[in-house]
């Protein structure tokens, strides 16, 4: 099957709000021109106590990550997400996202099978490029190289910052009431761990989890998301190591109210359950 743009690309606001996770999209919205808007959930900002309902088990790594991801344009160092399975990773991130109204570019290493798809996913985001029959479904940008992936990413992240700084002067006088955007810009990695498996995928990992040092853009926060712990990674290669937060599995009590929520009988399901 040939590849296809990540689907937070193509109708962001209906892929990430309605699933918190990007899907495939079988074609895109021609007539929509991308917009910094893109890089973010739009007006469907959500509160914190809707995202704490919408994972039960999870209330300490919710507020963690929101505290490693300090406050409105402050510099943070890469942080990864481990854990289990379905556990909740990738769909707290989103959500947690969308709560802050934070941009973002998300690629996950399931879909992006391979180092030019991935480069070329996260350069297309970032440039606010979107493939559709007009382009003749083509990326951006054609890169393969970790070197010319550096370059082209850090001219296409000057471009986002500087949008999002004249957003930001405009919002607060256009828009006083809402949520600000910032102006940094995050990089998600999903599935980080099938990289190993990838050819000189040892190469490509330790060339991600030195891309923030490389880079040297206190704009842009890194956020690594793995089905292996950090230690896995670790080979002092003199990069700075990712803030580990780790999602454990979730308990019987956990899982009992996951299956609880949205029943219109909880009672009767409650019962059903034990």
């Amino acid at each position: 099957m040939p590849p296809k743009e990540e689907s937070s690309k193509v109708t962001r606001r209906s892929t990430r709000s309605s699933a918190s996770v990007t899907v495939e999209n079988s074609e895109p919205i021609e007539s929509h021109t991308p917009t910094i808007d893109d890089l973010t959930f739009g007006e469907e900002s959500i509160t914190i106590d809707a995202v704490l309902s919408n994972f039960p088990g999870r209330r300490s790594q919710i507020f963690d990550f929101i505290r490693l991801m300090g406050p409105l344009d402050c510099p943070t160092l890469p942080i990864m997400i481990y854990g289990g399975a379905s556990t909740g990773k990738t769909s707290v991130v989103l959500q947690v996202l969308r709560h802050l109204n934070r941009p973002f570019v998300y690629s996950s290493c399931r879909t992006c099978y391979n180092p030019r798809i991935l480069f070329e996913s996260i350069l297309n985001q970032s440039l606010l490029h979107r493939k559709c029959s007009l382009n003749g479904y083509s990326s951006a940008k054609r890169c393969d190289k970790p070197s010319d992936f550096v370059n082209l990413l850090r001219e296409a992240l000057s471009s986002v910052i500087k949008t999002l700084e004249s957003t930001s002067e405009t919002s607060r006088s256009d828009k006083p009431d809402e949520k600000p955007m910032g102006k940094m810009v995050y990089l998600i990695l999903d599935n980080v761990d099938l990289i190993r498996d990838w050819d000189k995928g040892t190469i490509i990992l330790q060339f991600l989890f030195s891309l923030y040092t490389v880079l040297k853009m206190p704009q842009l926060g890194i956020i690594l998301i793995s089905g292996l712990p950090p230690d896995v990674y670790y080979s002092n290669m003199g990069y700075t190591d990712p803030i580990p937060l780790y999602f454990p599995e979730y308990s019987e009590e956990d899982l009992r109210q996951i299956f609880l929520r949205n029943q219109p009988n909880r009672k009767l399901y409650s019962a059903f359950l034990e």
